[in-house]
């Protein structure tokens, strides 16, 4: 699967929702809250070289909303995370509840970033000051071939700021499949 069907408002922050959960009862999440997230999320854009802030997800919720599209296209084509990603791609969540409790998308979006990047490398989050402190440890064996500079710059593309096609497979474009031509900037 290259590319996630059309998926309503709320299925893309219930899909979302229900990955981050997913991976974070597997590996644990580094981030307290949106502006943890937020921090961890801008650290590793930092590591591409591009002062680069991802603080307007938090307040356009149509971009937002691209950007989590985008990432879910990602995660269907890593292959740590699409079992987790295609069955919610096949069939949509839908909320199933009488009352619907909104979340901000961005918010959604910022700490599924997260998940997925605990996913491949160890984040640790230190809290001695009111910022904090990130740091990244290339110590998970899913980083093999995959340094924080190639995240970085997935990172980028699912923000929608950069269109460099990857290297490696399980970083390919939203979209993009392993034999397809890179798409045209």
């Amino acid at each position: 699967m290259t590319t996630s069907p059309p998926m309503a408002r709320r299925s893309v922050v219930l899909a979302l929702q229900e990955i981050t959960e997913d991976l974070a009862a597997e590996h644990g999440l580094a981030a307290e809250n949106d502006e943890e997230a937020l921090q961890i999320v801008e650290a590793l854009l930092a590591q591409a070289g591009t002062p680069t802030s991802a603080a307007w997800l938090l307040d356009d919720e149509a971009q937002a909303l691209d950007a989590g599209r985008r990432l879910l296209d990602v995660l269907a084509q890593d292959p740590r995370t699409r079992p987790l990603t295609e069955p919610l791609l096949l069939e949509p969540p839908v909320d199933d509840q009488l009352a619907v409790v909104e979340v901000s998308a961005g918010m959604v979006v910022l700490v599924a970033l997260v998940a997925f990047l605990q996913a491949k490398v160890s984040v640790k989050m230190e809290r001695k000051t009111s910022k904090g402190k990130v740091s990244f440890e290339l110590t998970k064996e899913a980083t093999k071939g995959v340094t924080l500079m190639q995240l970085a710059e997935l990172y980028q593309r699912v923000l929608g700021q950069g269109a460099t096609p990857p290297a490696d497979p399980g970083t390919l474009a939203p979209g993009q499949g392993p034999a397809d031509t890179p798409p045209a900037a």
